[in-house]
């Protein structure tokens, strides 16, 4: 990005043409995130044309696209300090990186805001004709019934593990359950966690669909892998509850819950339910029923191990609160960026010997660089490759994770050996990338994660598949680079107008693009196309768009100029 305070720098197309690549990919996965079959809602909506295949596509491009990024920013970085030093190093990288970040994130939250609930809002109101589960959700008992005629199946499970029975007895609607039990459904049937449709009730207070599922024979001490019976929730405090509300799309009276609950209660007590309650002394108690699947690996650590366990977990929650948004990164960029100029100041090593020339030449740097990435990221277990953390309180393992492939671009400009060895066996790479990729997100599923149950409740076997998982993840993200740099170099390291004039606007349709993708896939979540036209229309309409708006408001104003420089139409 040139700025128009600094004389110009050599221009290295392949790489411009690689980092445009990078921000576009982002669109193209926050494009599809409605299409990912999610089982708990951290997106507005989520699309009647969900599939597996988009968790997979998903895992594919988060997995190298920011680490080819950092690599690309470290190898810019190092080379703005050697021309011009650490002062205006500073003060470039705090005009592009760090007032954007401010500009645009203080505006967005708000809109992000409004548009989630939008989408929520939306979403309640589903169209019972899609499918059984939409039918349940709605509480339209002539729609399931049709759905059953139709081949339906009452105690299938939709893709986030959710069966019609549990997604009417979440929303209370007890028609709805009651057209599914005359039609088959098991009354007695658990999720994932043991849950059953009476502690769906209990939990959210709604005690007509209590009383009609005890009389229906509901199991009134079932428990789950918890231990919580049907009783002992209607003890769940209330923050919990609407959190827990939020993440299940559930709806419910709050205003009345504590008294239906207390209905609940003594309806329960009455019947005989039992009152012992599960004890609470593991110091993670409050988080499991987030993610229950931890508890049986957690208790076979030690008490001290669990209660670092627990303050690490509180660290983390703050860590990844939504402040930034997808503008995250910038953050973590910029405060690499501040650990690379300590780290110059501090060391004074312009002038030292640099690192031996094989550290930097491929594929002989994988001797490290495959070690280093592995030890932060064995820290992180929210997704195949590293979290995602948009607080301004740094997830630490995230930081130093993104450090060491900043730190490798920056040692590698100027390098001969990275030079003459970076596009070499690319093919190879690429191909090699895909089986590794494979056997990750396989490793990934067994491991479990936030949004993927674990298969195992051992520790020993959860820590097998976590390691590997780690190791692949990592593989996987150093082949994707490698191979992208050499087919960029072979077909992109020549200038393109094009290309140059998309690798500026890339910068701005992706600081822009959330909240328009947003409101489209909000607006086409019910309709009956295939995933892949709603995917393509939405990106395409997205960045269409924005690079109307790029080219009318933004490149030659001064917001173009924070981005990319001051532009001229002459040139």
């Amino acid at each position: 990005m040139a700025s128009s305070s600094l004389p110009p720098m050599q221009r290295y197309h392949d790489f411009d043409a690689l980092r445009s690549v990078a921000m576009l990919l982002g669109i193209v996965l926050h494009g599809m995130m409605s299409l990912v079959p999610l089982p708990i809602e951290i997106w507005p909506t989520q699309d009647v044309a969900r599939d597996e295949f988009y968790w997979f596509l998903l895992h594919a491009i988060h997995g190298f696209r920011l680490q080819l990024f950092f690599v690309l920013s470290g190898f810019f970085t190092m080379m703005m300090w050697k021309k011009y030093g650490l002062k205006k190093l500073l003060g470039h990288r705090a005009k592009r990186i760090l007032l954007p970040l401010l500009v645009f994130s203080i505006p967005l939250l708000p809109i992000f805001i409004a548009i989630d609930h939008y989408g929520r809002q939306v979403t309640a109101n589903c169209d019972s004709s899609l499918s059984i589960w939409n039918a349940s959700k709605a509480g339209d008992p002539s729609a399931i019934n049709q759905h059953i005629a139709s081949g339906a199946d009452p105690n299938a499970a939709d893709l986030t593990g959710v069966t019609p029975l549990s997604w009417a007895t979440r929303t209370g609607h007890v028609p709805a359950a009651a057209a599914l039990i005359e039609r088959g459904a098991n009354i007695q049937a658990p999720e994932s966690d043991g849950t059953t449709a009476l502690h769906n009730a209990a939990f959210f207070g709604h005690i007509d669909m209590v009383k009609f599922l005890v009389n229906a024979g509901a199991d009134i001490n079932a428990e789950t892998s918890l231990g919580d019976t049907p009783i002992s929730l209607t003890r769940t405090d209330e923050f919990t509850t609407i959190l827990i509300a939020e993440m299940m799309l559930a709806q419910f009276d709050d205003s009345q819950l504590t008294a239906n609950r207390e209905e609940v209660f003594l309806f329960l007590k009455e019947k005989g339910a039992n009152l012992e309650f599960p004890e609470r002394n593991d110091p993670l108690d409050w988080f499991y029923p987030f993610l229950p699947g931890m508890k049986p690996l957690v208790s076979q650590l030690p008490p001290a191990a669990q209660t670092g366990m627990e303050l690490t977990v509180i660290f983390w929650i703050l860590s990844v609160l939504p402040v930034f948004q997808h503008l995250w990164f910038l953050y973590y960029l910029f405060l690499i960026v501040l650990g690379f100029a300590a780290f110059t100041w501090m060391f004074r090593i312009r002038d030292k010997k640099p690192v031996p020339s094989w550290m930097v030449s491929w594929p002989l740097c994988l001797i490290w660089v495959v070690p280093l990435s592995i030890v932060p990221q064995f820290f992180m277990i929210t997704d195949f490759g590293p979290d995602t953390a948009a607080s301004p309180i740094p997830w630490p393992p995230l930081l130093l994770y993104y450090s060491v492939f900043f730190g490798f671009g920056s040692l590698s400009y100027g390098r001969k050996s990275f030079e003459s060895t970076a596009g070499r066996f690319w093919p190879i790479a690429l191909i090699l990338a895909i089986p590794i990729l494979i056997l990750g997100v396989s490793e990934y599923s067994e491991r479990g994660s936030l949004f993927v149950p674990s298969q195992t409740t051992s520790l020993s076997t959860f820590l097998r598949h976590h390691l590997l998982c780690t190791l692949f993840s990592v593989l996987y993200a150093w082949l994707m680079i490698f191979g992208l740099i050499g087919a960029f170099r072979k077909y992109c390291s020549r200038e393109n107008p094009r290309i140059r004039y998309l690798s500026d606007a890339s910068y701005w349709l992706y600081i822009a693009h959330l909240p328009i993708i947003w409101l489209l896939q909000i607006w086409i979540a019910d309709a009956p196309w295939p995933g892949a036209v709603k995917l393509l229309a939405i990106c395409a309409a997205t960045t269409l768009f924005l690079l109307v708006i790029y080219e009318i408001a933004v490149r030659y104003t001064w917001v173009g100029a924070m981005l990319n420089g001051r532009k001229s139409r002459n040139n």
